[in-house]
């Protein structure tokens, strides 16, 4: 679930416990997020290593369990075979492909195509 570095650093700043989570954001739609003071009613807990716990919502265990998580540049990133879609950065991403709505598209072609005419 997180790479050892991650897990090392929880370690030495002495945290215990951890609440992932999905949670609506970025371009994509969907960013994990890792919190370190939550309420724990109602989550499932799992040991990731002695001396660290994660929780987590149910409704989300089997997808964080498949998936790894890895901190670059301060960001958390979420890997998965699920994942179908993934920002620029790489810190959102979704578990459904996204596809283009071609009126928008249209739209936006349209616009962009004015205000090069109007720049010449």
């Amino acid at each position: 679930m997180l790479d050892k570095n991650s897990i090392q650093s929880f370690l030495n700043a002495r945290v215990s416990a951890i609440f992932i989570s999905f949670i609506q954001g970025g371009c994509s739609g969907t960013k994990v997020s890792i919190e370190t003071e939550f309420d724990r009613t109602g989550l499932v807990g799992s040991q990731i290593t002695e001396g660290l716990t994660a929780y987590y919502r149910k409704e989300e265990q089997v997808a964080l369990e498949q998936g790894r998580i890895t901190s670059v540049n301060e960001k958390w990133i979420f890997s998965s075979d699920k994942v179908q879609d993934r920002c620029g950065c790489g810190s959102s991403f979704s578990f459904e492909k996204k596809l283009i709505d071609s009126k928008k598209l249209t739209k936006l072609q349209g616009i962009f195509g004015k205000k090069k005419e109007e720049c010449k």
